[in-house]
């Protein structure tokens, strides 16, 4: 936790040195971001919640570079220069929210989202993808601004609409769409059709009479573009660390909390996991999970990847992954195929699933 906190002051820091080469439009947003850092920095900030806002930091602070290069062209510097106050005043709205886990989701949504700043920087996306993802990003950000906590299930079920979600869950998938396109491991050939489904979705929502089937093709056209790059190379340890942390990442950790109470050590449960955050590969077939509590504090302890990835499984199936976690569903995919192999243990539908990758 004390490096995450390092990284954040770190990154203020250099962002408040290039406010002196910043285009004069873009010093108001820097600094907006500066002041999101310094107050995720704060103990009690949830672990999650800052890595939300260093992410998109990255990438802001990389978008600066690109616009104060003088070889950059001129229609890319000015999609950035638009872009960067969008990211920031989406991250400060995150940031502000009150209704925490909230902050943590919506802090999410806008790195996610963030990633488009790095395809419009390389320069090398067809312009009508580059235009969908723009647009895309445009909707998400916007939706996060107003802070539109939209529709919930039973409101839209009367209405007559199934399968949509609120607001905030509909801009994770959104935003989980545009991060996958922006991907550069995504097969060009599924780019096209995935950055015009997030722009399409984005541009609606989920109070659309058509939101049920725009969100089916988004979610098809994801599970297509991730499903396409394959499994990874990854030995058991390294999947299910990868794997772990973005599902702690992605789902609720009240949740969770229950869904691993048999896990966990009586001491968590006792005090209650406010946020689990992330796992780290340890010896002996084991990860070493780390989770902050009620009291604020960050613990850890081990616990086995053949008890965690089926545990896992049962409570995100697999055909949620795609949408929940974009392209670090296939390091689930893999740990559980890994697992399987190497132990004997199956983990659901993840196995399944896996064997069809």
């Amino acid at each position: 936790m004390e490096q995450q906190q390092a990284e954040a002051g770190d990154l203020a820091t250099d962002l408040d040195d290039k406010k002196a080469d910043a285009p004069e439009e873009l010093v108001p947003s820097v600094e907006q971001l500066t002041d999101v850092l310094q107050a995720v920095n704060d103990t009690q900030t949830p672990p999650q919640e800052r890595d939300g806002a260093v992410r998109s930091a990255r990438q802001v602070d990389s978008a600066l570079d690109a616009i104060s290069n003088p070889e950059t062209p001129v229609e890319v510097r000015d999609r950035l220069t638009g872009l960067v106050p969008q990211v920031t005043a989406a991250l400060s709205a995150a940031n502000g929210s009150q209704t925490p886990p909230e902050s943590g989701t919506l802090a999410l949504v806008v790195a996610r989202t963030a990633s488009v700043l790095g395809v419009v920087a390389d320069q090398d996306t067809p312009p009508d993808v580059e235009n969908d993802l723009v647009g895309g990003a445009d909707n998400v950000l916007s939706s996060v601004q107003e802070g539109t906590a939209g529709e919930d299930e039973d409101a839209l079920g009367a209405r007559g609409v199934r399968g949509a979600g609120g607001q905030t869950e509909w801009n994770m998938l959104v935003s989980t769409g545009l991060e996958t396109a922006s991907d550069p491991n995504t097969p060009e050939d599924d780019r096209k059709g995935l950055a015009g489904a997030a722009h399409e979705a984005g541009a609606s929502g989920p109070g659309d009479p058509e939101a049920p089937e725009k969100k089916r093709r988004l979610e098809e056209e994801l599970q297509a573009a991730i499903a396409d790059q394959g499994l990874p190379d990854e030995q058991l340890g390294k999947a299910a660390e990868v794997c772990t942390t973005s599902v702690f990442e992605s789902f609720p950790d009240t949740t969770l909390a229950d869904d691993l109470e048999s896990l966990t050590p009586d001491s968590w449960n006792s005090e209650g996991v406010r946020d689990f955050w992330k796992s780290q590969e340890a010896e002996n077939d084991s990860l070493d999970v780390l989770a902050q509590l009620q009291d604020d504090k960050v613990y850890n302890t081990a616990l086995a990847i053949k008890q965690m990835i089926p545990r896992l499984s049962e409570s995100l199936p697999a055909e949620d992954l795609y949408s929940k976690l974009g392209v670090r569903a296939l390091d689930c995919l893999q740990a559980a195929q890994r697992l399987n192999a190497e132990t004997g243990v199956e983990s659901g539908s993840w196995l399944s699933e896996a064997q069809q990758v």
